[in-house]
């Protein structure tokens, strides 16, 4: 059994590229081609090279990024023990069937929404299982650096709520204490260098909203190590930021 995590915002952007490119664009696969079957929007579960990963048969101009496994993108472990040395297609899942109306781009959508942010691929004798699911801390970008990494993990330890959305130029780190009177903000990561590049957080107060930014990754750091976790909670009722604050003291 093989089972492979990808993060589900880098897996949707995908999905919807290949879903709205036009018809002309599709690719099919050897079979397909060989079948002359009809051709419609799919994740290609591909497995070369550079690792394992997943992409859209559509050639249309803009694509993302493709979604790389965890451990197994370019600068990841080697993919070859898992599907041997040859670079091919290992799966075509469908993003919707006509005949049935499945959707698996919609389904992908309403996860995201009810908060999933990993995909999960098992493969058990030749059965391909799909699933999405929660991790506190979300399959990061491939190419980060271990500092990076790091800068990450302490976010995490600060009880900070964590969701990527990835590009080809930079990253983007979003964060959120768990409830409505917590720090707020975002770490911007260089998706080429794997580098952080600047920070910004934000803590509301009764009058205003105090803002602190972080330039470079020592910065960024030295930021996020002198954060105290949070004391306000999921659904916190209080009417403002000191009324709440006030009242966690006593």
């Amino acid at each position: 059994m093989i089972t492979l995590k990808f993060a589900l915002n880098e897996v949707i952007d995908v999905a919807t590229h290949a879903m709205f490119s036009p018809r002309k664009t599709l690719r099919p696969t050897y079979d397909q081609s060989k079948s002359a079957e009809p051709v419609y929007a799919s994740l290609w579960w591909v497995r070369d090279g550079s690792g394992t990963y997943l992409t859209g048969n559509s050639t249309h101009k803009k694509a993302p990024r493709d979604a790389y496994a965890e451990g197994y993108g370019p600068d990841g472990g080697d993919a070859s023990d898992l599907f041997g040395g040859d670079s091919r297609v290992i799966d075509a899942i469908p993003l919707h069937d006509p005949a049935t109306r499945a959707c698996l781009h919609s389904d992908l959508l309403r996860a995201q929404r009810a908060g999933h942010n990993t995909l999960t691929i098992t493969l058990t004798r030749s059965v391909v299982k799909i699933r999405t699911g929660h991790r506190p801390v979300p399959v990061v970008p491939y190419g980060l650096t271990a500092y990076t990494r790091g800068i990450v993990l302490l976010a995490h330890a600060k009880d900070l709520h964590l969701t990527w959305k990835t590009g080809k130029v930079k990253h983007l780190l979003h964060l959120a204490a768990p409830g409505p009177h917590g720090v707020k903000g975002h770490v911007i990561v260089g998706a080429r260098s794997g580098k952080v590049l600047r920070a910004a957080l934000s803590y509301p107060s009764h009058r205003d909203t105090i803002q602190i930014a972080a330039e470079g990754t020592n910065a960024v750091r030295e930021l996020l190590a002198g954060l105290s976790p949070s004391p306000c909670t999921p659904g916190c009722t209080g009417p403002d930021v000191d009324a709440y604050f006030n009242r966690a003291l006593q």
